[in-house]
């Protein structure tokens, strides 16, 4: 029997689909979990003046395999302290509409900041000012979270925004030292990237926070904790020290393999000496994100049935023409 060229390329073709069929399956995971606590602020050598104005905002957005959530997810609010203004929910103060990026197999609720893991291919995000001392609450405190995971789909990204900018008018006590401004916070951070199975893929996670006091729209004094109690920038005239008893709160991971994580929690404090009275502006920010993509590959034994469909090929064609 002589195997004709269309019957070899039936061959072919039927090896190279079950090469499609058994694609290795992967998971590539991304987390990125950032929470604060008992956020305080306070001022010394302050004879008058208010916290003033003030806005709060949050932002989330989820992707999955380039389709994302429709909704809405950012929020607002503003008052004029001690008045809440606008800023009058209860735990949170203020959350927009959870992401679940549309496809996804593990859905995230409102105020939901569990960990989903590797159990299913989905993006989402949630962030939310829980409390905030300005809006009449206790002390201010934060949570935000971006989770996605690939299966079997291309491409992920999840990421969230908690923001709060405060007007301070001041009038300090006269002193040889002038006004002296502190914020202290709680912190428990969890950031994650991972690639397991057999197919390709790169997952990236990061977060971010910082904090800057300006005056007059210049910049005296700006931090973004990295465990190592350096403040970034400190104006001139002015004392400025960090004190960060715990990891790092701005991070990138990415890894393409094995597990690339930061996780802990601790302390973290900024303390400045010698502002002059005036009007002052003080922003506080946080972010997390991931960002996936996958590239699948044949399993090995799909490669192995590929050559050696190739192979019984070429024996059966050398043996007919013998025979012929």
């Amino acid at each position: 029997m002589k195997l004709g060229k269309k019957q070899m390329g039936v061959l072919v073709g039927a090896a190279l689909s079950l090469g499609v069929a058994g694609q290795a399956s992967a998971d590539v995971y991304g987390l990125s979990q950032l929470q604060l606590d008992n956020l305080l602020i306070n001022f010394t050598g302050v004879t008058g003046g208010s916290a003033g104005l003030f806005t709060f905002t949050t932002n989330q957005d989820a992707t999955l395999n380039g389709v994302s959530d429709l909704s809405n997810g950012q929020a607002s609010c503003a008052g004029n302290f001690p008045s809440p203004g606008t800023c009058v929910g209860v735990n949170p103060v203020l959350s927009g509409t959870v992401q679940n990026a549309p496809g996804g197999g593990a859905v995230r609720g409102e105020n939901d900041y569990q960990k989903f893991g590797t159990t299913a291919e989905y993006s989402n995000a949630e962030a939310a000012i829980v409390t905030a001392t300005l809006a009449g609450g206790g002390p201010t405190s934060t949570k935000s979270i971006s989770e996605s995971n690939l299966q079997t789909g291309t491409g992920a990204q999840a990421n969230t925004l908690v923001s709060s900018n405060t007007f301070l008018n001041l009038t300090f006590a006269v002193s040889d030292f002038g006004g002296a401004f502190n914020i202290a916070f709680d912190a428990i951070i969890d950031v994650l990237s991972k690639v397991t199975g057999l197919d390709q893929g790169i997952a990236q996670a990061n977060s971010s926070l910082t904090v800057v006091l300006q005056k007059a729209g210049q910049t005296l004094a700006s931090w973004a904790p990295n465990g190592n109690n350096v403040v970034t920038t400190c104006g001139a005239g002015l004392t400025c020290t960090a004190s960060e008893r715990g990891v790092s709160l701005n991070n990138s991971t990415s890894s393409n393999g094995a597990a690339n994580q930061v996780a802990g929690s601790g302390s973290y404090r900024l303390d400045v000496a010698g502002l002059t009275t005036g009007l002052y502006t003080l922003a506080l920010a946080s972010t997390t994100s991931t960002d996936l993509a996958r590239i699948p590959v044949p399993v090995p034994g799909t490669l192995l049935l590929i050559g050696a469909g190739l192979l019984a090929g070429a024996r059966a064609t050398r043996r007919n023409k013998r025979i012929a």
